[in-house]
C-alpha cells in the first residue's frame, strides 16, 4: 500500500510538472496536437499503477519524451508557417459575407445543429444577423455579427470614454493578496488602507479588487447564521 501512494504522489507531480511546462490551454482550446499528447501523457502516468512491478523509468522516459516533442512542436510553429498549418491546419470560412457554405461544413463535417448551437454560444441567436463565421483551429466559432446587429459603439456616437485596465484582487476570502497576475504588486499596508477605507473588516471581505484608476469592488462574506 505504501509503495502504491509513494508512486501515485510521485506520478501526479510529473504530470502537474509537464503540464505546466508545456502551458496553459482548456480542453476545449487544444489543438490537436496538444490534445493528442494530453491523452498520450495521462495514459503513460497510469502505467506504472497498473503494474507495481513496472519501474518508474518506464512513465519517466515517454512522459518527458513527449513533453520535449510538444515543446519542439511549440518550436517549429512559431518559426514555420508551413508547419504549423500541417500540424494545427487552418481557420475555416463558413459563413462568409452573410452566406453559408455548406461545402466547408461538410469538410468540417459540421452539422447546420452544430453550428446554430456554436454561434448561441457566441450570442448570435439568429444566424441572420452574422456576417462572417470562422472555425478556428481549435474547434471553436469566431462570428462577426453585420454592422446592424451589432451593438453601437461610444466611438460610432462620437463620445469620449475613459479608458478602463483589468482589475487585480487584492484580498481573497479574508487575506490579503500582494501580487496578482505575476506582475502588478501592491504594499500590505496599501492594501490595509484601501480596506478600512471600505469600512469592512479584512476578514469579513470574500473579494475586494480595484483597476487602475482607484476603482473598488466589495463582496463581503456571507454572515453565518447561528
Amino acid at each position: 500500500m505504501a509503495n502504491l501512494l509513494i508512486r501515485s504522489a510521485i506520478i501526479y507531480v510529473s504530470v502537474i510538472i509537464a503540464t505546466r511546462i508545456m502551458g496553459k490551454r482548456q480542453v476545449g482550446e487544444l489543438n490537436p496536437h496538444e490534445l493528442v499528447i494530453t491523452i498520450l501523457v495521462s495514459q503513460t502516468a497510469t502505467l506504472p499503477l497498473q503494474d507495481n512491478n513496472m519501474s518508474m523509468a518506464n512513465m519517466f522516459i515517454p512522459l518527458l519524451l513527449f513533453v520535449a516533442l510538444e515543446i519542439l512542436a511549440s518550436a517549429l510553429s512559431m518559426k514555420s508557417l508551413w508547419f504549423r498549418n500541417i500540424i494545427e491546419g487552418k481557420p475555416i470560412f463558413v459563413i462568409k459575407n452573410g452566406k453559408l457554405n455548406e461545402k466547408q461544413l461538410n469538410r468540417l463535417r459540421f452539422t447546420i445543429d452544430d453550428l446554430i448551437d456554436a454561434l448561441r454560444q457566441k450570442d448570435a441567436f439568429d444566424i441572420s444577423e452574422v456576417q462572417d463565421a470562422v472555425i478556428e483551429t481549435n474547434g471553436t466559432v469566431s462570428v462577426l455579427k453585420k454592422a446592424e446587429a451589432s451593438p453601437v459603439t461610444p466611438s460610432q456616437l462620437s463620445l469620449k470614454v475613459d479608458e478602463v485596465s483589468t482589475p487585480i484582487a487584492i484580498v481573497i476570502d479574508g487575506k490579503p493578496v500582494s501580487e496578482y497576475f505575476g506582475k502588478d504588486k501592491m504594499k500590505v499596508n496599501e492594501i490595509e488602507m484601501i480596506i478600512r477605507n471600505e469600512k469592512k473588516k479584512q476578514q469579513e471581505i470574500l473579494l475586494l479588487t480595484i483597476d487602475g484608476n482607484g476603482n473598488t469592488f466589495l463582496i463581503p462574506k456571507r454572515s453565518k447564521t447561528k
